[in-house]
């Protein structure tokens, strides 16, 4: 399994085949309960197109000039981690080029720029672990902007508090200016996976009707953290998280996780 950021113009149906899947497994795998419930900048998980993540024998090897859905793919996660900020396009241009080299020259890998079957391994075993282990989280970065939505642990028990926490960082090496049309600057919401909200932090919120912006230095953060109290008799188990940045350039994006209820018994053995 693998995540991939939608791009403005996606459907399930187009990512479906770019990735060699259906929209019906796409839906399964995303809890989607709908084939129109996509957006920009929401993040996907994709099944791989054979059997094991770990099984890499099975990627080609690609440079400068190839195309297809491996090199979406290569994209795809190379954007994950930070290295790649160009076109989601399926198309291996110098810029991914030039973004393979970092990410070999950051793992102390011969910098050669296409991609052989060691650089994969890699690759992948960086995407399995950012996946496995705390804190649980969606990102994405544009246009220098990395933006990273994080919950505390992926399952929760009945009544128990989701720490959520919303960070945005410049990555580019010039100044990056946010624009505001209130004194909001982020916000966060939980639904169920039928789409009704359960929580929404603004809504016992009030806001300054003015106008503001914000700047991030080069490398500078900023983090939003909030915190909320699940029902202690949940009508489902599942919930979908959102967070995102209220500025006007990227109040459109919506970072988004899924947690889970799960009743612990306290029963000890006897």
């Amino acid at each position: 399994m693998i995540q991939y950021i939608v791009q403005p113009g996606d459907t399930l149906y187009s990512i479906g085949l770019k990735f060699k899947t259906t929209v019906a497994t796409l839906m399964e795998v995303n809890h989607i309960t709908g084939p129109d419930m996509v957006y920009p900048g929401q993040i996907l998980n994709i099944p791989l197109p054979f059997s094991s993540a770990g099984d890499t024998s099975r990627f080609p090897d690609i440079r400068r000039g190839s195309t297809g859905p491996f090199v979406l793919l290569l994209q795809s996660q190379l954007s994950r981690l930070g290295f790649y900020k160009g076109e989601m396009d399926g198309i291996f241009t110098p810029t991914t080029e030039g973004s393979v080299v970092q990410f070999q020259m950051s793992r102390n890998l011969p910098p050669t720029g296409h991609m052989d079957l060691h650089t994969w391994r890699h690759l992948l075993d960086d995407i399995r672990g950012s996946l496995d282990s705390p804190p649980y989280h969606a990102d994405m970065v544009l246009s220098g902007l990395f933006m990273l939505l994080s919950v505390d642990k992926p399952v929760y028990r009945p009544g128990e508090t989701v720490h959520l926490s919303l960070r945005k960082t410049n990555l580019s090496n010039q100044t990056i200016t946010l624009n505001y049309n209130t004194s909001q600057r982020y916000d966060f919401k939980l639904t169920f996976p039928s789409g009704r909200t359960l929580w929404r932090w603004s809504d016992d919120k009030s806001f300054t009707q003015v106008l503001g912006t914000l700047s991030l230095s080069p490398g500078q953060s900023v983090r939003y953290e909030e915190r909320f109290a699940l029902p202690s008799d949940p009508e489902n188990g599942l919930f979908h998280v959102f967070g995102w940045n209220t500025a006007k350039q990227i109040s459109h994006i919506k970072l988004h996780l899924t947690i889970r209820t799960d009743r612990i018994s306290d029963r000890s053995d006897s």
